[in-house]
């Protein structure tokens, strides 16, 4: 079938391919350029990961941002994935100054079962950050980081099959930690990000979610005992939508308040398991956002005969917003704090530096309405490598 609008994404869309591209290597070029007469550079971990999915999606809902109005109540694909991510550390006089991370990643997908044509997304995304730290005496650490991550999404399928439109985020903040008797650490974090969303000519709409965001956290973890271990954060969302109105004169532009708090439990002995709870409480003053969700989590990882690895992770989250209002709230990846999901995979290590794994999983998340749900059911085979393992 003729992929209609998907040969030519338009210049806008094109040159955030190129951006999101070109993260990982202009990563490595920066660690590769550093003096060694300085201190020391080095990765400290380089994983590139590959593999194929087959996804079934559910759910006949409104779609704003694609190019046709095609959809289906239910849709599947095949989906190939590579990625490369990589952990660099600069160290002078023994301790470790500044680090770099960088992840990248592509997936393509086939998608069927659409009433006008069949769908190929292609999606780039990559993430880069860059932190420096300055010990102040022996229990306190000064931080401050910067980074720059982005999406790109070619030929956007419509619902139920959901990709977040493309962006470009920048972000930056400072944080200081204290290692206080009795804990591992207490620490403080301020920190601030730009987001600018691609909107192509058919979805002009998909701006609407530009945002400014300021984040004040303060996150602290705490032993237990010699396996158990706790850890907890409050912190305080303040965005700014300069696109989305109220409509109101006095106050014309939608300001949102996020509350978020979390307290999470740990241990490591014969299983490795985790669990928490989170709350949220948005305000804003436009009535279409307000809500308050909670969030519970746990993972468990065991060790199995034949040397198999199996784990068990689950996220169940109940949302309620403050008013109903009939017509869309949402618009794609605004609230994608709302999904619930749960997998089971079973790894083994293959080869000195290469493991496999097998993972079913589902998903039910929130995408472009409000209280509107689609659902994914998806079986992988993944094969991790790690060239210096």
């Amino acid at each position: 079938m003729t992929k209609r609008g998907a040969s030519n994404p338009g210049p806008m869309r094109a040159s955030l391919c190129s951006r999101i591209r070109a993260l990982p290597l202009l990563a490595g070029m920066l660690l590769a350029s550093a003096s060694p007469l300085f201190g020391q550079v080095e990765w400290r971990d380089l994983v590139i990961t590959g593999g194929m999915s087959g996804e079934g999606y559910q759910g006949k809902l409104p779609s704003a941002g694609s190019a046709l109005q095609d959809s289906t109540q239910t849709a599947s694909a095949l989906v190939g994935e590579l990625g490369i991510r990589g952990d660099g550390a600069w160290s002078r006089a023994g301790s470790t100054r500044a680090t770099l991370f960088v992840d990248g990643g592509l997936r393509q997908f086939s998608a069927r079962g659409f009433q006008q044509r069949d769908y190929a997304p292609r999606e780039w995304v990559g993430e880069f950050e860059g932190a420096a730290y300055q010990a102040l005496g022996d229990r306190y650490l000064l931080s401050a980081f910067a980074g720059v991550r982005g999406r790109a999404v070619q030929d956007r399928t419509p619902m139920p099959l959901f990709l977040q439109p493309g962006y470009v985020a920048l972000s930056g903040g400072t944080s200081l930690r204290a290692t206080p008797g009795g804990w591992d650490w207490v620490d403080l974090t301020v920190s601030g990000e730009k987001v600018d969303f691609a909107a192509p000519d058919f979805a002009p709409q998909i701006r609407l979610l530009d945002r400014e965001l300021m984040t004040v956290q303060v996150s602290a973890s705490r032993p237990v005992d010699a396996r158990q271990g706790m850890e907890a954060y409050l912190a305080v969302d303040l965005s700014r939508f300069q696109g989305q109105s109220t409509f109101d004169t006095a106050d014309p532009y939608r300001r949102d308040r996020t509350y978020r708090g979390r307290v999470g439990w740990n241990y490591q002995g014969s299983v490795l398991a985790r669990t928490g709870v989170e709350g949220r409480l948005n305000r804003s003053n436009s009535r279409r956002p307000e809500y308050g969700s909670v969030t519970l989590d746990g993972q468990l990882s065991a060790v199995l005969p034949g040397s198999s690895v199996a784990t068990a992770y689950v996220v169940i989250t109940a949302k309620r917003y403050r008013e109903s209002i009939p017509f869309a709230r949402l618009l794609p990846g605004e609230e994608a704090n709302s999904a619930s999901t749960a997998y089971v995979s079973l790894s083994r290590q293959m080869a000195r530096n290469l493991d496999g794994a097998f993972r079913v999983g589902w998903t039910r998340a929130e995408a472009e309405t409000g209280d509107d749900y689609f659902q994914r059911l998806g079986l992988s085979f993944l094969l991790t490598y790690r060239p210096g393992g």
